[in-house]
């Protein structure tokens, strides 16, 4: 009986790490080996209907390019929570093309969706923390889920934790912190594992100002370093000082997309 992780073919980049870091604690020097104008992410005529008969998304027509920084934009119920649960297989398409890192999202094995989303960090509004588990906990488990024994993943997470500035956090219990403290852990875990794409569905949703910018300049920088970051988002007023591709979605249907060029 044949399995099917013989047949897994990740549209994921070949990377290579290196021992020197740059000023903000993240390891470097992952070079990303995948043609930038190559699609992570390319729909046709996508179309999502839940049972209820509500349709979320109809005739939507988009690309997305590997080392991208998109936003999804658009009022609520766009239809921009749906289609970042369908790029990680939360739900399926009602019908049309949906291929995310060369899986058809239609007719995928369970099997091959679990093994796409190893392959991909998400970073939800209300965080989904572990609240029984410890921060260094929570942020270890994508680790834990691809093998790595404790002893390699110790130093990993301490560096992520660093990244975002609560290294002195490690072993505090997510109701110990403040809501922008858990939004980074959420950042913290989503990049642990250096997946090629980062999906974050309002991140900067429940926060000030400030923290809004900060966790959106995390973002950035993991951008900047190879990683394809989609982001729905309400907060226009960031896009103004962290460009980014904008797509805009009005009541489940592709409204329009540019490119934000803001200086960051």
């Amino acid at each position: 009986m044949r399995t099917e992780n013989k047949h897994i073919r990740m549209l994921n980049p070949v990377r290579t790490f290196v021992s020197n870091l740059d000023d903000t604690g993240l390891m470097c020097g992952y070079r990303c080996c995948m043609e930038h104008d190559q699609a992570l992410i390319s729909m046709q005529r996508l179309m999502l209907r839940y049972p209820t008969g509500k349709t979320a998304l109809s005739g939507v027509t988009l690309d997305i390019l590997q080392g991208q920084f998109v936003y999804l934009v658009g009022e609520s119920g766009a239809g921009k929570s749906s289609l970042l649960r369908m790029f990680y297989g939360g739900v399926r398409p009602t019908s049309g093309i949906l291929n995310v890192q060369n899986t058809d999202m239609r007719t995928a094995s369970e099997v091959r969706v679990r093994e796409l989303r190893r392959h991909t960090g998400i970073i939800f509004q209300d965080h989904r923390l572990l609240n029984s588990r410890t921060v260094f906990e929570n942020v270890a488990l994508p680790l834990r889920v691809h093998g790595w024994k404790t002893k390699r993943l110790i130093p990993r997470v301490r560096k992520v934790l660093a990244y975002v500035g609560l290294a002195d956090r490690l072993w505090s219990y997510p109701e110990a912190l403040s809501g922008g403290e858990q939004q980074r852990v959420a950042i913290a875990r989503a990049m642990t594992s250096n997946p090629p794409v980062i999906l974050a569905d309002e991140p900067t949703g429940n926060l000030d100002i400030d923290t809004a910018r900060r966790v959106l300049d995390y973002l950035m920088i993991l951008n900047r370093h190879g990683t394809t970051v989609i982001m729905a988002t309400h907060d226009l007023h960031l896009l103004d000082s962290h460009p980014g591709r904008v797509v805009q979605l009005h009541a489940g249907t592709l409204s329009s997309h540019e490119t934000n060029n803001a200086p960051a």
